[in-house]
């Protein structure tokens, strides 16, 4: 007999962790099953002190896109009959990554013990999510690994494919701001410094506008080392402000507040919330497991929170449009289509419907912020240095007209 901790998710809708005491990894799972949990990991208790540790070091160097291609590289193989040992042993040979490559020696070692392919990878729970163990371990029971396999694969594709479009219409205008600050400040901070020395060289008497801006970068350069340092400290006290659960959730629920961004984020975060819902479902997975995975998922922190007590109301007989309904955070549209899924019983396919609609809107409103930001940051940064650069010319102008 050994002792195993065991992550669980109970009918109400908390997640725990639990010690139970049984001959194998297997029976601990099944017995907790039998208690009406749904397990998402299980661990030796000595590996539950050591393991995860060794994972958390390449958790921030084994990324999305080395995830996605080690899983449609493991479907192939297991598609094409391999047993899970051949397909590891290939995987860990062909690997770019010495991290990957350890960490897959490390689960061969678990399977080849005796342990299931999802119950080895949950020994990661660091570099491989509750979402992937849990769908790979109903594909397991079920016998179908491959369609596991293959929808979590859609799913991966269809996630990094959103956020790498999210990004990228981001990345340009943010790279726009960035550039254009830096250039008002180097304007302000040294063009017009220089220029004011050569007019105190030449006492001229400078016209209203350019005192008014002399005296301005004047100031400017006399504050800009303590308002970097406020700025600092503040970014400093935000971020740990952050980090606490009050100020992730406030954070969270003001970035939904921003006109315009809150509504692209809106847009993303039910989108991933309706995919990943759907996969789940459509892997086997009980609704109250799928709606726990779901909500580790969602990547916000207030809206977390909001539909967290959806679960229990699932749990004692509420439909699920109703329960989240409850929440008063879901958009009536997507309750509407929820409900007419568990009407029809496709409620998996219908929460697909819901991710592709709010994959569309979140495209057009990306298009149309870049088709407008872009220009505005454009013709600002121009005016601001158009105006800066004819102001400092100014006492040349009136210089010429008394000469002649």
């Amino acid at each position: 007999m050994a002792r195993f901790v065991c992550k669980i998710g109970t009918p109400t809708g908390s997640m725990r962790a639990q010690e139970v005491e049984e001959a194998s990894a297997e029976a601990a799972r099944r017995s907790l099953e039998a208690q009406g949990y749904y397990v998402f990991d299980v661990q030796v208790r000595r590996e539950a002190l050591g393991g995860p540790r060794r994972s958390r070091a390449g958790l921030n160097r084994i990324g999305a896109k080395a995830l996605l291609v080690f899983n449609q590289e493991l479907l192939a193989l297991v598609k094409a009959g391999l047993p899970i040992l051949t397909a590891l042993d290939l995987l860990g040979e062909r690997s770019q990554q010495p991290r990957l490559r350890t960490l897959l020696a490390d689960v061969r070692e678990a399977v080849k013990g005796g342990a299931a392919l999802s119950a080895a990878l949950a020994h990661h729970p660091h570099v491989f999510s509750p979402l992937y163990t849990a769908a790979l371990h109903a594909g397991e029971q079920s016998g179908t690994l491959v369609d596991a396999l293959t929808r979590y694969v859609e799913y991966q594709k269809r996630i990094l494919a959103l956020r790498q479009r999210f990004r990228a219409a981001l990345t340009y205008p943010g790279v726009l701001c960035l550039a254009s600050g830096a250039v008002i400040l180097f304007l302000l901070t040294f063009v017009v410094p220089t220029f004011t020395r050569i007019y105190g060289d030449l006492e001229a008497e400078l016209p209203v506008a350019t005192r008014l801006l002399v005296a301005l970068t004047g100031r400017l350069r006399e504050v800009l080392p303590l308002v970097g340092g406020g700025a600092a400290l503040l970014l400093m006290a935000a971020w740990r402000w952050r980090a606490t659960p009050a100020g992730h959730q406030t954070m969270d629920r003001w970035i939904l507040g921003l006109p315009w961004v809150g509504d692209l984020a809106r847009g993303y975060l039910f989108s991933r919330f309706a995919r990943t819902l759907a996969m789940t479902l459509g892997g086997g997975i009980p609704m109250i497991p799928s709606l726990q995975i779901t909500l580790g998922t969602v990547g916000n922190a207030y809206l977390t929170g909001a539909l967290r007590p959806a679960i229990p109301r699932v749990a004692a007989g509420s439909s699920l449009a109703d329960a989240l309904g409850s929440s008063g955070v879901v958009p009536p549209l997507v309750l509407e289509m929820v409900a007419v899924g568990e009407s029809s019983g496709s409620l998996g396919d219908m929460l697909g419907h819901v991710a592709d609609l709010h994959d569309a809107e979140v495209d057009t409103r990306l298009t149309a912020l870049a088709a407008v930001i872009e220009p505005v940051i454009m013709i600002g940064m121009g005016l601001v240095v158009a105006t800066i650069v004819v102001i400092m010319y100014l006492p040349i102008f009136h210089l010429s007209a008394a000469v002649r």
